[in-house]
């Protein structure tokens, strides 16, 4: 007797997505594969998403569950645990797939039992469709990517991941929110092997409003990104001994770090937490020249 195929749980967050998320799901539908479940997880939108799920679910057989708003972390967590699948895929709700892409990525994980992760290439493309970027998925000149996750960038909406490893490594860090995904990344890359489709098969949205909209004010929303990537760069300080190149790579992210939570301060006239962050700034990266330029600024009258 043949074996069942494998059946894929999809992990939809969506916060005001209703002019996305159907297409998602329809990407997900027009997969080359069917055993599919479809978890959708609303963040507590206020546009009119939940209407949308309503008619997916008579529609396209999808699963819905509704929460206040929490962040995506909480949005994914929810959605995994509500899922049945022996492997788990997300993809966010206003990105979408192209129809071979799981077909691919079960194939790998069909040849090679060691691999827990397959994640893909993929297209950023604005609103009327237009390739803005093509992302070489394996090959990430980002500097905390190559140190910390040998140079995948696994964008959530790639990814297809074993919910054996999942549960090995445990759930999304609920306290992020922004940098979720590459702390997630980071730990399955320390536990299992990653694969690559070196093809594009997901197609990400660029679009100037996302997750955060009509959820906080600017000020805020700004604010809790910034608080999660201190989370989330004091757990790497944690993953002793730190090789060179990690070290190199750490205190790059630090000094952006600093730079962005100066610039925070600045523009909400606290003057002098800019400094001090700026002063922060300048001792992990003494020889450049932007926070130098940044911290005399503050000394100049307010106009």
């Amino acid at each position: 007797m043949s074996r069942l195929p494998p059946l894929v749980s999809v992990v939809i967050p969506v916060f005001n997505g209703a002019q996305f998320v159907a297409k998602a799901v329809a990407s997900v539908r027009a997969q080359t594969v069917s055993s599919v479940e479809i978890i959708v997880v609303d963040d507590g939108s206020v546009d009119g998403t939940q209407a949308v799920l309503q008619d997916l679910q008579q529609t396209m057989g999808i699963t819905w569950v509704q929460q206040d708003h929490g962040g995506p972390a909480r949005s994914r967590n929810r959605g995994i645990e509500s899922s049945q699948g022996e492997f788990v895929a997300l993809l966010d709700c206003d990105d979408v797939w192209l129809a071979d892409k799981l077909e691919a990525q079960l194939a790998v994980m069909a040849s090679r039992p060691e691999v827990g992760v397959v994640h893909t290439d993929y297209e950023s493309v604005d609103q009327d469709g237009r390739v803005l970027e093509r992302v070489q998925a394996r090959h990430s000149p980002e500097p905390l990517a190559r140190a910390f996750v040998g140079g995948h960038t696994a964008l959530p909406s790639t990814l297809l991941i074993r919910r054996a490893i999942l549960n090995k490594v445990g759930a999304l860090n609920p306290e992020l929110y922004g940098s979720e995904d590459s702390e997630l990344t980071i730990r399955l890359y320390r536990v299992t092997e990653f694969e690559c489709v070196e093809r594009v098969l997901v197609k990400k949205l660029q679009r100037g409003h996302g997750y955060r909209d009509m959820a906080f004010d600017e000020a805020t929303h700004r604010g809790k990104i910034l608080a999660s990537r201190e989370r989330f760069l004091t757990a790497l300080e944690t993953l002793q001994p730190l090789a060179d190149e990690q070290r190199v790579a750490l205190d790059r992210e630090w000094y952006n770090y600093f730079l962005s939570r100066g610039r925070a301060a600045d523009l909400s006239g606290m003057r002098l937490d800019a400094r001090r962050f700026y002063c922060r700034a300048i001792r992990v990266a003494p020889t450049r020249l932007r926070p130098y330029t940044r911290l005399l600024r503050t000394w100049l009258p307010l106009t």
